[in-house]
């Protein structure tokens, strides 16, 4: 049987003005997925890094004045998954929406895993300018595993249950994914969409990489929701609060 599993690793306060230029500040919960399939257990994500527990040192000076990250040891991705009884090393593989540093801090805690990520994201993420810039650090990441690149539209696990669905716009190479669960498919939509409203007022971050890309992303997953599927945000507290612990199936 099929599952997907919310795991908390941490959130980041960060002003709203950060993400949208609206003021107040907003405290988001930073996921990551766990798939349950029959063939293999999957993460979706791998969260914050175990040393934001004490320091923004690794996120740098401007990504450290924007967010303060709240991360008890007990919500690292490696006690998250203890508490599923997973083990690290039952993790076959790490699909990435992208390789900012909120979602794939965690990469280190399961060693042994296949990253599987798209091309365009892995190529972006080794640009000089753009790691200089603080977008992205390929020691979260780039430390040994196997790495699949992927192009467009994949299908993890060859049966159609489990699809890696292009969403680019937030990063060059962002995508989602789509479990087909006994109760009817549900799309995990990361960055691409933050938070429903998101979705509803077709609002998107202004830091993304491209703005009018990221929309023609949210209006194919606006589709998707259209046809039945249940879209799972990346940021929404509210929503992801209300999930239940042991997963959906």
């Amino acid at each position: 049987m099929l599952r997907i599993v919310p795991l908390e690793i941490g959130r980041l306060e960060t002003k709203l003005t950060a993400i949208t230029g609206e003021p107040g500040t907003v405290v988001l919960p930073e996921p990551a997925w766990l798939v349950e399939h029959p063939d293999g257990l999957i993460l979706f994500d791998t969260g914050l890094h175990s040393e934001l527990q004490h320091s923004t040192d690794r996120i740098g000076e401007r990504l450290g004045a924007v967010f303060s990250p709240d991360l008890p040891a007990d919500e690292l991705l490696g006690a998250r998954l203890d508490q599923r009884g997973v083990g690290p090393t039952d993790i076959d593989r790490i699909v990435f929406s992208h390789l900012h540093f909120d979602h794939c801090g965690g990469t280190a805690e399961v060693g042994d895993a296949r990253i599987v990520v798209q091309r365009d994201e892995w190529v972006a993420a080794h640009r000089p300018e753009l790691i200089e810039a603080g977008a992205y650090n390929p020691d979260d990441f780039d430390i040994g595993h196997d790495v699949q690149l992927i192009e467009g539209h994949h299908d993890v696990f060859a049966d159609g249950t489990v699809m890696c669905i292009p969403t680019p716009g937030h990063t060059a190479g962002h995508q989602s994914l789509r479990v087909e669960l006994e109760s009817g498919p549900v799309v995990l939509t990361a960055d691409c969409i933050y938070f429903e409203h998101f979705l509803d007022e077709m609002i998107v971050p202004s830091f993304g990489h491209d703005l009018d890309r990221q929309r023609r992303s949210m209006r194919e997953l606006a589709a998707l929701r259209a046809q039945g599927c249940r879209l799972l945000f990346g940021h929404d507290a509210a929503q992801f609060a209300s999930l239940p612990v042991h997963g959906l199936t």
